[in-house]
């Protein structure tokens, strides 16, 4: 029989018209729908999970636990690393054992935060060196930028309070919605009162001063169902902007952003559409739409965004399509049976709770009983209504409490206003302000709020019909945004008028862009001959032999699924013979048949598996997954990677299946993972081409930086992830990561914190790999920091790379560093028209004016080819030159490195080290994390108060991967 079919057993492993409140009951906060102990594994939410490893059944809520006492903490789930690095040796790259630091979970809902990471300025970002690039061939293209003009003109800016004067006629501080509808009535009220745009907080703008206006104001109006009196009163001039600031930025005069004058504007330019739209931020979408539903309670808008833009032509307004999700507005218990994929009415189980209490934590709900709709935010759950007793008529300060009648809050609730249908159900608990009291409201009895955002993920399914929704023809979004500029009807708007503001909206922005040449790739040939192929269109064939392999003697395929049918089995076999002639095709040799097994896809099996390749030390592993969860691929990875050093290659069953037939391609795009895993070299591109004066003596070294954040939550780190290439062709990378852990109640932070120790071992495999040799010239590549952020990576990280070099190079001549930000979040795109159609531009389209910085030294780079929807250029910062790059010669080498990509043979979107970077930092998902939940929080990870946080407040630990695989492309 062969290997394929041998087989062991699948191992599956207060009342009156307001809701309830209490102040002695006799409800803990946890429910008792089903008696929980408070230790052992992390609990998940959702109906019963299937077996681990077994096939996705339905998508089910993360973990939480809300037992009223502290729980122990739980085993991890995997075992934990032994070993980790923290001190790098100036010598060698030997790990050094640590004790990750721990960390409470952040408390209450998130503010807003306050880096105190340190500014000074001592660096500034560079200044463009030239007029621009001149190499490529000119094209005119269109971008989704409008030109506005604006009058001089001196704003006024004004603190104002607004309360709401309660039924006790003591004052408390209105709500977002409240104070939008009072500033907007008192404005339209009061005799001869300015134009005023608000910003939603506690600052207005108006080019009059409001000295006649400094008296409280009271305005009675009906809001949600009910009549509301709010108090508004005008504070105190704060000062006085002058818009003239916006100009001197562009004309070079200063070389502050005046970003207090660009506040201002996008604030009136936000007036009237906040009053039809919802606002988020710079996005904004019609509340009239239909949402689209994702099957889960929630549905996906779309709409619009709009920002001022201060560029090299002047302001600019840059107006993009938008997409979110936000929760429907359903009953709570129609909600939870679509969230949970399951009837909730027959009862939740503990861990179920426990789950959805993590999705709900602070969603915003009203009631439906009241007549008025009272809102609340989710803190949690209790016991069902059934079981909450209080004192009734108890107030929340009585001392005699106990000596009044208890009452349920179902029969509460079956006197005042109806029998409940559910009273077995768990009763929210709603809070009102700051209000710490409980206020228990039957599931039943409210609905989540229309328009409330949702940030939570999407699963498989969902991501599929957003992208669908969401990618979007580059013709087909050209006249979508025109088709917003229209409806804005900017002509029109009062606010607008105030400053003489007018926005170019017959068409988008015209420009003139230019279309770099592609590298060659070489390959080997015939006789280990050099053999060139060129790129078209962002693209080329590989029709030779890869330019460096390594032959395989010892390697094992396995298979982990369902028991495989004949079906299986046979597609099993035709994959087990026609992979080893394919590879060869590009000169990866297979000396030997495969070691063939297939296990369930258990923990047990894997690691067993895999530990037993370790040890008969297989050169390659092929993973063969059957309709399996995300889990066993983690597993996989995290064993073949973390533990045992393993190059692991997992298929997908069903793309090996559809693809069996007609394997070429498949296996090629398999090819040059396996080939880059194994540590050799696909194709080579002579990047120092790319510059106007290469010199033989120069050694180049590229590195690519990022930092991924999940949450802001102590739950999982932050991960940083920094890749450097490590031979002289700027071929081969190595990897280097690092957990950042924030402190108690705090976020984590844009710094990588331990950069320094992450480039010194980084230099050293590079000089290891050179014939001990370092580089004397460095290109920093910098994913994932905000506009707002550069000046502290800039001050921060730029001193943390050049305290590594003094380190290494210790009395040797200092490498040149240039250091680049890479942003692909933004709105900006692209279009060629050719008289007939619009389409996307070409691969290699750069543009480095009109629409770039006054000053600095920026550029948009479209590198790759468009396969569906419009193609997003990524923009390029270059802060820090000691290179004294060109613009030419930076664009071009930018381009040429997005040709080095191991994974494929085409151009890909941002440069090889950024894009290994964010590889790998994505790849870390499947590491072996310790619990690090704070034993006595029970908060749901968000951050209560405004925080200063600080590089002190980043506790980090340096990942370990096994030493056999750590310098290699495991990530790829």
């Amino acid at each position: 029989m062969s290997a394929w079919g041998k087989r062991q057993a699948r191992v599956d492993t207060k009342p009156s018209t307001e809701p309830i409140t209490t102040n002695g009951a006799t409800n803990s906060t946890t429910s008792s729908a089903t008696n929980s102990t408070t230790s052992g594994p992390k609990p998940s939410a959702g109906p019963k999970k299937p077996a681990w490893g077994a096939p996705p059944q339905a998508p089910t809520a993360a973990a939480e636990t809300i037992a009223a006492t502290p729980p122990e903490r739980s085993s991890s789930a995997y075992p934990t690393l032994h070993e980790a690095m923290e001190n790098l040796s100036l010598n060698s790259a030997v790990a050094q054992p640590v004790v990750r630091s721990r960390s409470a979970q952040p408390t209450a809902r998130r503010s807003y935060l306050h880096s105190a990471v340190p500014e000074s300025a001592v660096l500034t970002p560079i200044r463009r060196p030239d007029q621009g690039g001149k190499a490529g061939k000119v094209v005119d293209v269109y971008t989704n930028h409008f030109r506005i003009q604006v009058d001089d003109a001196i704003i006024n800016q004004y603190d104002i309070e607004i309360f709401m004067i309660g039924r006790d006629k003591k004052p408390r501080l209105a709500r977002k919605d409240e104070r939008w509808e009072t500033v907007q009535r008192i404005a339209k009220r009061e005799k001869n009162f300015p134009i005023i745009w608000y910003d939603e907080g506690k600052t207005i703008y108006t080019r009059e001063l409001l000295t006649d206006f400094t008296k409280p104001l009271q305005i009675t109006f009906n809001l949600n169902n009910e009549e509301k009196t709010f108090q508004f009163q005008v504070l105190n001039l704060v000062r006085q902007e002058k818009i003239r600031d916006i100009f001197d930025f562009i004309e070079k005069k200063t070389a502050i952003r005046p970003r207090d004058s660009i506040r201002i504007i996008e604030t009136l330019f936000k007036q009237r559409a906040r009053n039809d739209l919802i606002a988020i931020r710079n996005q904004f979408y019609d509340r009239k739409q239909k949402l689209d539903d994702l099957g889960d309670g929630r549905g996906m808008a779309n709409g619009f965004y709009q920002a001022l833009f201060l560029t090299q032509g002047g302001p600019t307004l840059n107006i993009n399509l938008a997409f979110t999700c936000f929760y429907m507005p359903l009953n709570f218990v129609e909600f939870a049976t679509k969230y949970l994929r399951k009837d909730i009415t027959k009862g939740l189980s503990e861990i179920e709770l426990q789950g959805f209490k993590r999705i709900v934590r602070n969603m915003l709900i009203e009631t439906l009983h009241t007549g008025r709709d009272i809102r609340y935010r989710i803190r949690g759950f209790g016991l069902p209504a059934n079981q909450i007793m209080f004192v009734r008529g108890a107030s929340d300060d009585a001392g005699d409490a106990s000596l009044g009648e208890k009452i349920s809050v179902a029969d509460f609730f079956a006197e005042k206003y109806q029998k409940l249908k559910y009273p077995h159900l768990p009763c929210i608990d709603g809070m009102s302000g700051t209000q710490k009291r409980a206020n228990w409201l039957p599931m039943e009895f409210v609905k989540l709020v229309a328009w409330e955002r949702s940030l939570k993920p999407l699963d498989s399914v969902q991501r599929a019909l957003v992208t669908k929704k969401s990618v979007i023809k580059p013709d087909q979004r050209y006249n979508q945004i025109m088709n917003v500029v229209q409806n804005r009807q900017f002509d029109s708007d009062p606010y607008l008028k105030e400053l003489n503001i007018k926005v170019e909206t017959k068409e988008m922005l015209q420009l003139k862009a230019r279309i770099l040449p592609p590298p060659e790739v070489k390959y080997r040939g015939q006789g280990n001959s050099d053999v060139t192929e060129r790129v078209n269109f962002g693209k080329w064939t590989i029709r030779n032999r890869f330019y460096t392999t390594r032959d395989i003697s010892k390697w094992g395929m396995v298979y982990f699924g369902s028991k495989p049918t004949e079906n299986v089995i046979q597609t099993l076999k035709d994959f087990e013979t026609q992979l080893p002639p394919l590879l060869q095709r590009y000169g990866i040799l297979i000396k030997s048949k495969p070691i063939t097994i297939a296990k369930p896809p258990t923990k047990e099996e894997i690691e067993k598996t895999l530990v037993n390749a370790s040890k008969e030390h297989w050169q390659l592993t092929v993973v063969v997954l059957n309709n399996t969860l995300d889990n066993v691929y983690d597993y996989v990875k995290q064993c073949g990677n973390q533990r045992y050093g393993l190059v692991t290659q997992c298929v997908s069953y069903q793309s090996l299946e559809k693809n069996i037939g007609k394997l070429d391609m498949y296996v090629q795009n398999l090819s040059q993972k396996i080939n880059a895993k194994m540590g050799c070299i696909n194709g080579i591109v002579n990047l120092k081409a790319a510059l106007s004066r290469p010199s033989n003596e120069d050694l180049f070294m590229f590195f690519g930086a990022d930092v991924t954040h999940t949450t802001c939550s102590a739950e999982r780190p932050s991960i940083a992830a920094v890749v450097g290439s490590r031979d002289p062709t700027n071929s081969l990378y190595a990897a280097r990561l690092c957990e950042q852990y924030p402190k108690l109640g705090r976020c984590s932070m844009e710094i990588i914190k331990d950069l320094d120790a992450m480039i010194i071992d980084l230099l050293q495999v590079f000089a290891r790999s050179c014939a001990n040799r370092l580089p004397n010239k460095i290109v920093f590549y910098r994913d994932g920091v905000d506009d707002g952020q550069y000046q502290k990576v800039l001050d921060n990280e730029v001193a943390k790379i050049k305290q590594a070099f003094r380190t290494i190079y210790v009395n040797r001549a200092q490498p040149k560093l240039t250091f680049i930000i890479v942003k692909k979040r933004h709105n900006t795109r692209f279009f060629v028209y050719d008289g007939q159609m619009t389409k996307n531009v070409e691969a290699g389209t750069v543009v480095d004016h009109q629409i770039t910085h006054p000053s600095q030294f920026d550029f948009y780079l479209c590198s790759q080819a468009a396969l569906m929807g419009t193609s997003r250029p990524a923009l390029y910062h270059v802060l820090h030159d000691e290179i004294g790059f060109t613009s030419d010669e930076i664009q071009q080498l930018t381009y040429w490195l997005c040709h080095t990509d191991a994974r494929c043979s085409k151009a890909v979107s941002v440069p090889a080290p950024i894009h290994y970077a964010h590889l790998a930092a994505y790849a870390s998902r499947t590491f072996d994390f310790d619990d690090n939940l704070d034993q006595g929080s029970d908060n749901g990870g968000f951050v209560e108060n405004i925080e200063n946080v600080s590089m002190d407040d980043i506790k980090t630990k340096l990942m370990v991967l096994d030493s056999k695989i750590a310098n290699d492309m495991w990530f790829v």
